[in-house]
């Protein structure tokens, strides 16, 4: 009879732990990261009798999440992959939304300010045609200033981001060390049972820590031992280990990442590691779009300015004087790394507009000779120092190097920026009419056009980089920022569709279904009820037998 009973009591308690389970399943129904819970039951161990081995029932073993590490793991990698993308595109289609304006663009203000020179050439001596000209030349200098604003602007806010995703990646790895070491205590309390709240709570926190840097996890005594795909470690059992956000050392106005060291301080880490998730979409929209659009544009700014002073110093203004620079631009810019060991500096100046390249250049020096490299496709320069004076030269530009008090030591290097700051130094040079220089010779008077005819003619010269009109150049980057625009959504769109499947895959395993779970809570009243009706039986043959003494 107590065996009876015993089973008995055994399922009722089997049935209301499901019941349990399945209400709680269908209460976690809205919450981000939960895993569906399943009740374990098993047989009791069964009682040798006289008639063989008689079972005493169910017994709960434990309560178990329905979780598959293996789609997990293709899901967050799909997930850091698919961030990274997506905050590329983001980014680059804010510069895709500035150039290609049709209504306000640089490639209008490059039309109207030769379309003004045509009309002073067919009549030069027009006061009012020459002051048309200036206006037409500082709106179009006003419109190189506004895009490298917007450009420059982004660069700042990507900086912020960068200092955002750290202070991200700081709290997300503090969270899972600190759950960590609480899902540890509490498993040791109950008995090899792990605390799936506590587990859920800790997957949900790398998956959101995965969007923002691409993480490995690997699980020791049930802790999680995360670090980055460079295998940096951030969290290692119950210890966060920290990132900060730090000047780069090639250039304090960037913002870039560093790991921080108990004894070394904070080490960069090279940006090319970090290749994945929002923040690696940040870095490699920096370093392979921003960067080239910024240069392009500089580049063209350069090319434009200069080009078009060196023709007007060669005609004569309305007095007959010599005609002066028609244009202000920026020059080059040399930093030196914050991490050389020598007082070397480097100093560039442009000596063929024509020839300058949208690009940055580090220039090394490794103990014997220096190196040239195009940041815009890491290709090396051959360059041999010029025999008079020791100048580096290449593509239009010539690097002076100053060798100091102790000069340069091995591994010191320098960033040469040509056309970085073109465009915020740039401004119209002539402010009087009278001086712009359109006669060919002196004494002719203000009706001659012949150096303005020449001035016309740069509209279709191909001084950009010694290949594209002025035009053809505005073009090409309007042409490359559309496409890798239309690239990265097209890459980020279908990446979002394999993170859909991926997360259905997934969802189909440890998401909540309510249907499911409505069902499970009808097969376990059921169940429920069927064991108090044993019960019930077993108390009426209790009472039956004591009714019989």
């Amino acid at each position: 009879m107590s065996s009876l009973i015993n089973s008995a009591m055994s399922g009722l308690s089997a049935a209301q732990a499901a019941l349990n389970t399945a209400s709680n399943n269908i209460a976690s129904y809205n919450v981000a990261g939960y895993t569906r819970q399943t009740t374990v039951l098993t047989s009791s161990n069964s009682t040798l009798t006289g008639s063989g081995y008689v079972g005493n029932g169910v017994t709960v073993t434990g309560v178990q999440r329905e979780y598959d590490a293996f789609i997990t793991n293709q899901l967050r990698a799909a997930q850091n992959q698919n961030s990274g993308l997506t905050t590329r595109y983001e980014q680059m289609s804010k510069i895709d939304d500035v150039l290609s304006d049709t209504t306000n663009s640089l490639s209008s203000s490059l039309q109207s300010f030769f379309s003004s020179m045509q009309t002073l050439v067919s009549n030069a001596s027009d006061p009012s045609s020459r002051q048309a000209l200036l206006g037409k030349a500082d709106g179009l200098v006003n419109q190189f200033k506004v895009a490298d604003q917007y450009l420059r602007d982004q660069d700042k806010q990507v900086n912020l981001s960068i200092a955002t995703s750290v202070d991200q990646i700081n709290n997300y790895s503090k969270q899972i060390a600190n759950l960590n070491q609480q899902i540890s205590k509490l498993t040791a309390v109950g008995a090899g049972s792990s605390p799936n709240d506590l587990l859920d709570q800790r997957d949900q926190l790398v998956s959101e820590l995965n969007k923002v840097v691409g993480v490995e996890v690997s699980t020791q005594d049930g802790s999680y031992n995360v670090s980055m795909g460079n295998g940096i470690t951030l969290v290692q059992g119950k210890e966060a280990r920290q990132l900060a956000a730090v000047p780069s050392s090639a250039d304090p106005a960037r913002t870039t990442l560093a790991y921080v060291d108990k004894i070394a301080g904070n080490v960069e880490i090279p940006e090319k590691q970090v290749t994945t998730g929002s923040l690696g979409g940040l870095l490699s929209f920096r370093t392979q779009d921003l960067d080239q659009a910024r240069n392009t544009l500089g580049q063209l700014a350069l090319s434009f300015a200069d080009s078009f002073n060196q023709q007007h110093v060669k005609g004569f203004d309305a007095d007959g004087d010599a005609g002066e620079k028609f244009f202000n631009i920026g020059g080059p810019s040399a930093t030196s790394n914050s991490k050389n060991s020598g007082d070397a500096t480097l100093t560039a100046a442009v000596t063929n507009s024509s020839a300058v390249q949208a690009t940055d250049y580090k220039v090394a020096f490794d103990g014997t000779q220096w190196n040239v490299t195009r940041l815009s496709n890491n290709t090396t320069i051959a360059v041999t120092p010029d025999t008079t004076d020791g100048t580096l030269n290449f593509d239009g530009l010539k690097v002076s190097i100053n060798n100091g008090s102790t000069g340069a030591k091995k591994d010191d290097s320098f960033t040469i920026r040509p056309v970085s700051n073109a465009i915020v130094n740039m401004s119209v040079a002539v402010t009087d009419e009278s001086k712009i220089a359109m006669a060919g010779a002196a004494g002719n008077g203000a009706s001659d056009n012949r150096n303005g005819q020449d001035l016309l003619k740069l509209q279709s010269a191909k001084v950009v980089g010694g290949n594209k009109t002025f035009n053809d150049s505005y073009a090409t980057l309007v042409s490359d920022v559309g496409n890798k625009t239309s690239t990265l959504k097209t890459s980020s769109a279908t990446q979002t569709n394999v993170v859909t499947q991926l997360s259905n895959q997934q969802q189909s395993i440890s998401g909540v279904n309510l249907d499911e779970e409505y069902g499970n809570l009808q097969r376990f009243q059921q169940y429920y009820l069927a064991n108090a009706q044993v019960l019930k039986t077993a108390s009426s043959l209790f009472d039956a037998l004591l009714a019989i003494r």
